[in-house]
């Protein structure tokens, strides 16, 4: 009995593979000479399918939460897990927490190239072309204070000082550690309010969604 139990996983496991991997963003901002510095363990899963006609379907989630950057008087910084746009190519060129750890190790997160995913291993830089979507709050507890900044723009935005000094991403198996709502305190309501609802948007409208501040796991 427990050799057929054995063979009906490993089938299983051929045909819906899945593969995890777990990366820390961490991101540093300098302003007026001080460094601040923001950081996440963030979770991706691809779930697939039965392989048809040499593709695959595959799904990505997400489990963690958004890096913030606390700024103190002058606000903070948050870099999301989701881009919050509707249109593509994606302005700015943001990118999503799904890809940004792999593409960073050069995969790109192709049904070949998912097995590699949980075999990686080290750390890497972020390229301005491979960065995440960046929201600056200039009141961390108003939403509405939201503003869409990128590593071109922050000193016109912020602070005529300010510049983003390190970016990387680093392989972990740390645990995933959810306290927005700490950072974030209007978060708990905005998740409530959409989560499982539906979100619509106008294409190039800019809206905040709850999961570009946790996963969908989460």
């Amino acid at each position: 009995m427990l050799a057929v139990v054995v063979a009906v996983l490993v089938i299983y496991k051929a045909n819906f593979p899945s593969y995890l991997y777990r990366y820390r963003l961490q991101i540093s901002l300098s302003v007026d000479g001080q460094i601040y510095t923001g950081s996440s363990v963030i979770e991706v899963v691809w779930k697939c399918g039965p392989k048809i006609a040499d593709s695959g379907r595959c799904g990505p989630t997400l489990d963690g939460q958004a890096a913030v950057i606390d700024l103190g008087s002058r606000g903070a910084v948050v870099a999301t897990l989701r881009t919050g746009d509707t249109i593509y190519p994606v302005p700015h060129g943001a990118v999503d927490a799904v890809f940004i750890c792999a593409n960073a190790f050069g995969n790109r997160s192709t049904y070949e190239e998912l097995p590699a995913l949980p075999h990686l291993t080290g750390r890497r830089d972020l390229s301005p072309s491979n960065f995440p979507r960046l929201v600056w709050f200039s009141n961390p507890a108003d939403m509405t204070s939201a503003q869409k900044i990128t590593v071109e723009n922050v000193a016109n935005v912020i602070d005529s000082t300010a510049r983003f000094t390190e970016a990387f991403v680093e392989i972990t198996s740390d645990p995933v550690v959810m306290n927005i709502a700490t950072k974030l305190p209007w978060f708990p309501a905005l998740k409530l309010a959409q989560k499982g609802k539906g979100v619509l948007s106008m294409p190039g409208q800019f809206q905040l969604v709850y999961n570009m501040f946790v996963g969908e796991s989460s």
